[in-house]
């Protein structure tokens, strides 16, 4: 008999696909952003919606578009760059949408997310993420074992 062997099913990773809805839906819930909307496609993740921003005891609902790109990834954490944010692109707005440890963490327009946030990839207990992509409608991720 002989052991089993997770790199003879698996190959060099375990695939997982985090869709633009599962996002959407995490963000709503863990982030409290209840105007959201998540688009994925092979160029870019955009995001869209209202927040509220407080300045100087004035709170204001700012409307927002944004686009983001993976570009590095380790551990369980993916960093994105913001490629762009319309209308206004402030760093005090970047940090409100963005700055949420532990899931979110915004410096310098890169955006880390912690993927262990997700259920589907925290109940796999051992690996890192090898590589990530966008694919039309997700984001497809390689879990290293």
């Amino acid at each position: 008999m002989s052991a089993f062997d997770a790199s003879t099913i698996f190959g060099k990773g375990l695939p997982i696909t985090l869709t633009a809805a599962m996002l959407e839906r995490m963000i709503k819930t863990r982030l409290y952003e209840h105007d959201i909307h998540v688009e994925i496609t092979p160029e870019h993740m955009v995001l869209w919606g209202t927040t509220e921003v407080k300045k100087m005891m004035f709170k204001k609902k700012v409307s927002f578009r944004m686009a983001l790109k993976p570009v590095h990834t380790e551990k369980r954490t993916i960093t994105f760059e913001l490629i762009e944010l319309k209308p206004i692109d402030r760093d005090f707005i970047n940090q409100k949408l963005f700055n949420r440890p532990p899931i979110f963490e915004y410096d310098n327009r890169r955006i880390k997310m912690n993927m262990n946030a997700w259920n589907i990839v925290r109940k796999i207990p051992i690996g890192t993420i090898r590589s990530c992509e966008l694919v039309d409608g997700g984001l497809k991720m390689t879990l290293s074992l």
